[in-house]
């Protein structure tokens, strides 16, 4: 037996995997607490990364801008201000490229990439450049909306999912496709496996980017549920409407319709999704939000599986997906120990696996070659 068969093989073991997964956990549990006692190198979650009262001055700038209709100026003053906030906090920035690595890896095994030679990898690597450059036009957005249209935050219920899906829905996923359509316009024509990964990548590039400030101000806490819902999230959202734009950029008569449907539909289903964890109207009705994400993340897997040709890989999409959310908890856990406590670490974290357990299901129900039948 060779390699191929024999990693072929044991990546379909459920036994396996799972030992595996034990195995990955407990070199994070040894790890935290080795980290927990060496010398501090990182700050503490509490702990201020950036020059706070130099970014809140930025930050009234650009508003003082947009409050005076100089769009222009906010648009070019916009970069100076939230690439250093990301850039000037490492620990968060390194988990956020972290957890983004990991779903990249998946990409490739599922477009097939087959070495650094092959051309798919510099086109996913500069959908994931382009989608964190995406932040850019959606700070924009926001600003733009906030001041010519009065839509601003709010815990009502109608004013809030107003906000929920047009200030964060119709601004994320407009400037996603904003940056997404030149790649789109140089992919060849019916490769829609690769327009769905190389879209599904600009994606991941903006949830990076959004990660970074968000481990910044949780010190990372949230790594594991952000890898779970958040990267996934914009990876479907925006894979399912770059895949249905390219249809209709190439069958307008056919598909220009449904394109249109798609990008109002996603952007709906994003400010639902939102405006149910967020908003105290809807508390009761917080499943709501996973019910949405669940469909979502459903028909980005029907379509991968309809257009993803069958092939025995050596190792499972099963077995990537376990690997990556097993390291994911490992380094989090690694983190924690390191900036706070072993048990404060541990308490986060079995607090967030089980409130993820559904959701990791869901991905290994979903997988093109699941090893879970019920």
């Amino acid at each position: 037996m060779n390699w191929h068969s024999y990693f072929r093989g044991r990546t379909r073991d459920p036994a396996f995997l799972w030992r595996m997964v034990l195995a990955i956990l407990a070199m994070g549990i040894v790890l935290g607490f080795v980290a927990e006692h060496l010398p501090r190198t990182v700050a503490s979650p509490g702990e201020n990364w950036t020059p706070q009262g130099n970014l809140s001055s930025a930050g009234q700038q650009l508003e003082q801008l947009a409050s005076q209709g100089l769009w222009w100026r906010l648009w070019w003053a916009i970069p100076s201000v939230i690439f250093p906030s990301s850039l000037s906090a490492p620990g968060p920035l390194f988990l956020a490229g972290w957890a983004g690595l990991l779903w990249f890896v998946f990409s490739l095994q599922v477009i097939h990439v087959r070495g650094l030679s092959d051309l798919r990898l510099p086109i996913l690597l500069i959908a994931v450049g382009l989608g964190m450059l995406s932040i850019w036009p959606t700070h924009f957005f926001h600003y733009y909306q906030e001041f010519h249209w009065n839509l601003s935050p709010s815990n009502d219920l109608v004013p809030g999912l107003r906000y929920y899906v047009l200030g964060v829905g119709l601004s994320e996923e407009l400037a996603k496709l904003l940056c997404l359509l030149p790649l789109l316009c140089l992919l060849r024509k019916h490769d829609e496996l690769l327009v769905l990964i190389a879209s599904a990548c600009v994606g991941l590039g903006f949830a990076v980017a959004e990660n970074a400030g968000y481990f910044s101000r949780s010190g990372g806490s949230d790594l594991v549920g952000r890898f779970l819902t958040a990267n996934p999230a914009h990876m479907t959202f925006t894979g399912l409407v770059g895949l249905a734009v390219y249809r209709g950029m190439h069958q307008p008569s056919s598909w220009g319709p449904q394109a249109v449907a798609m990008f109002g539909g996603i952007v709906f289903a994003h400010g639902l999704y939102d405006a149910a964890i967020a908003l105290p109207a809807l508390a009761e009705y917080s499943l709501l939000g996973t019910m949405v994400f669940i469909g979502v993340v459903y028909q980005y897997f029907h379509e991968l599986r309809t257009l993803r040709p069958t092939r025995g890989e050596t190792i499972s999409l099963t077995a990537n997906f376990l690997v990556g959310i097993s390291l994911a908890t490992a380094v989090t856990f690694v983190y924690l120990s390191a900036t706070i406590d072993w048990w404060t670490a541990w308490k986060v974290l079995a607090q967030e696996g089980l409130g993820l357990s559904l959701m990791v299901y869901m991905f290994l129900r979903e997988m093109p070659e699941t090893l879970v039948s019920v």
